[in-house]
């Protein structure tokens, strides 16, 4: 096994599970925020979901790497 692909493994799927929560509580506030008219943290939101599925694309993809090889 490859600890380095590993440690940037670990890296990247926290980076992802941090994306996750930022993402689902801008989306929570920006939701609720809505009625009153301001649409400012609902766009963060929208705009932090590509970032959530890279990080899981690139831990993942490492992980893989690590068995696999």
């Amino acid at each position: 096994m490859d600890k380095e692909k590993l440690i940037k493994a670990s890296f990247w799927l926290s980076a992802f599970s941090l994306c996750v929560i930022i993402a689902a509580l801008s989306l929570y506030i920006g939701f609720n925020n809505q009625r009153h008219g301001s649409n400012t943290i609902l766009i963060i939101g929208f705009l932090s979901l590509p970032l959530v599925f890279y990080c899981a694309y690139r831990g993942l993809k490492l992980v893989i790497d690590v068995i696999f090889k």
